[in-house]
């Protein structure tokens, strides 16, 4: 089970020499001048409609790249912001329902851990998303998997796997794509210390020449009978928690009935016959551009007023869940709006949720011209380790904290 709650921190000096490139994949700079071309693209050719949305689906895909760079670079905020600007060029409307409102106004709130632990001991299986470019979404799924590793809960599933994780003896930044991301690192290290056993299920078996829609058809099943075949099928008692991106969570459309492609939760119902507790914490979240949340969000918000995630419980005893979720999931956690912490410098999340510590940046590692990155890795781990954190510094600006795990830590500068 889980250790190392009460280790006492101290951060250990390994020198501040530029060290190479521990991903060499993220080139901040070159992203950002990448969107900032694609936006000139844009108002270049805004009398031009075909032109138009030419420039439009470069600039999404653009930053939505560059919005993944920043949070392997630990700005998550400036994440948040790159995809609310895909988010409003794109103009894709948030759905509502006619009776949202009245659905709310019954509603109640309930702490989500809480509710879902509850839950989750009628079920063998827990499905739960997150947007890809949201670090906070894996801080909660860190808390959520101690609380499940407590009710018999063995087995955690991720999609970001792409090979068998800690086979270096380590968190290698190859062990998977968005795990590379430095709270998604310390939420895989936190469930590796608890004792959880990981299993990677993306099948990577794409075929040339078919459509999108047998793209997707191909890899929902794929990653269901994988997650059969590695877990369900060799241990039949199994409990399992398996951690997502966006809609493989979903629930609905079910296989072959005719409206849709059945997602991987649906696809897992339909192979085992087990039925999954399944959960969003995609659409209840704050944004960094208020334009960019869903209004149902807002209203919750401003009517609960709580500092930790919550549900809303239905007068009938089963949870409510807006946006497009509604249908397709079980349970939809409504993050409050952490805001920022004044004395970090960073998200208030990654103390209040995370449980991360405050250290502050030597100041042999300030740098005197220009802007860097500084890297904390835990000690004695190699460059291809995946960071505790990593803080942007700049010249002449106050200098944000590192918000760590416990544990003893070492320092790498990039420029």
């Amino acid at each position: 089970m889980r250790t190392g709650a009460l280790v006492v921190m101290t951060v250990a000096m390994a020198g501040s020499s530029a060290a190479a490139n521990p991903d060499p994949e993220v080139d901040l700079p070159k992203a950002e001048l990448a969107v900032q071309a694609q936006h000139a693209i844009l108002a270049r050719h805004a009398a031009a409609t075909a032109e138009v949305e030419k420039a439009k689906n470069s600039l999404s895909w653009l930053l939505q790249r560059l919005g993944n760079q920043r949070s392997f670079t630990g700005d998550a905020d400036g994440a948040m912001e790159a995809f609310d600007q895909q988010h409003l060029i794109l103009r894709r409307p948030a759905r509502t329902f006619a009776d949202d409102l009245d659905r709310l106004a019954a509603a109640s709130a309930d702490d989500a851990l809480e509710a879902i632990v509850r839950e989750a001991r009628k079920h063998r299986v827990v499905i739960l998303n997150e947007a890809h470019h949201v670090p906070l979404h894996r801080a909660f799924a860190m808390r959520l998997a101690r609380e499940l590793r407590k009710i018999g809960y063995t087995w955690l599933a991720a999609e970001t796997f792409e090979k068998t994780v800690f086979g270096k003896g380590y968190l290698a930044l190859s062990d998977g794509y968005y795990s590379r991301e430095p709270v998604f690192g310390n939420f895989l290290r936190d469930a590796a210390g608890d004792g959880w056993k990981m299993v990677q299920y993306e099948p990577f078996d794409q075929v040339e020449g078919e459509t999108f829609a047998q793209q997707t058809e191909r890899r929902e099943t794929g990653q269901a009978r994988n997650l059969v075949e590695r877990v369900l099928a060799k241990d039949p008692s199994a409990k399992v928690f398996i951690f997502v991106g966006y809609g493989h969570a979903a629930e609905m459309p079910r296989v072959g009935n005719g409206t849709g492609t059945a997602m991987m939760a649906a696809q897992l119902k339909h192979m085992t016959g087990l039925d999954p507790l399944t959960i969003d914490q995609v659409a209840m979240i704050a944004h960094i551009k208020p334009e960019a949340e869903h209004a149902m969000y807002v209203k919750t918000v401003e009517r609960e007023h709580r500092k930790t995630p919550f549900v809303l419980r239905s007068p009938s005893g089963g949870y409510e869940v807006f946006g497009g979720y509604r249908y397709e999931v079980d349970m939809q956690v409504v993050h409050p709006r952490y805001g920022r912490d004044g004395a970090t410098g960073r998200p208030a999340w990654m103390g209040t949720l995370a449980g991360f510590k405050p250290v502050s940046v030597p100041a042999d590692l300030l740098p005197l011209e220009g802007t860097h990155l500084l890297y904390a890795h835990l000690k004695g781990q190699p460059a291809d380790s995946v960071p505790a954190d990593i803080v942007r510094l700049e010249a002449g600006k106050p200098a944000p904290q590192f918000m760590l795990p416990p544990g003893e830590y070492s320092y790498s500068i990039r420029k």
